[in-house]
């Protein structure tokens, strides 16, 4: 398989460098990242959040999970996940749990996890779980020149008796 033409066309039009790295077919962003031997930290994950009949897609690291009462919170805004029908609608060319965490490539506003903007070295969805797209720093930034940076995740916790989060931000926001 391929990366996705909706994908594909928007990296030419910005003029991105980019190399697909094929993997076994896997069923998670997570499987994807252990098949391809990336870090996880570096694999930017897609989840589609909604406000209202608006839809935004947030970029956060496959190694963690979204935290919506952060995003409420920092954004002063009511969101809620979009459902899979929904995905189904936006995305149909797609994969499920595939999306490409390259929202203008779908005319969506972006709000990109903090951490991602630290790495050297970012991987994307190319669309079907076999493939991965690596993306330079460089041209990362320009893609997400628009996004709005918000710390919004926190790495998943397989264990029950951590709690619902590994971390938490300050009381006091600092």
């Amino acid at each position: 398989m391929s990366i996705s033409p909706v994908l594909a066309n928007c990296l030419s039009q910005k003029y991105v460098k980019y190399e697909v790295l094929e993997h076994s077919l896997t069923t998670s962003t997570m499987a994807s990242a252990r098949e391809a031997n990336v870090p996880a930290d570096k694999l930017a994950k897609a989840v589609v959040i909604k406000r209202g009949d608006t839809y935004v897609m947030c970029v956060i690291p496959a190694s963690n999970q979204l935290v919506l009462e952060w995003l409420i919170y920092g954004r002063q805004h009511n969101y809620k996940i979009a459902e899979e029908q929904e995905l189904l609608e936006l995305f149909p060319s797609g994969t499920e749990g595939a999306t490409p965490g390259l929202g203008e490539a779908f005319q969506m506003d972006v709000i990109i996890d903090n951490s991602l903007m630290d790495q050297k070295d970012i991987y994307i969805e190319g669309d079907d779980h076999t493939d991965l797209v690596h993306i330079n720093f460089k041209d990362f930034s320009k893609l997400m020149f628009n996004a709005w940076p918000a710390l919004i995740s926190c790495l998943k916790s397989n264990n029950p008796s951590e709690g619902q989060y590994l971390w938490a931000p300050p009381e006091n926001g600092g």
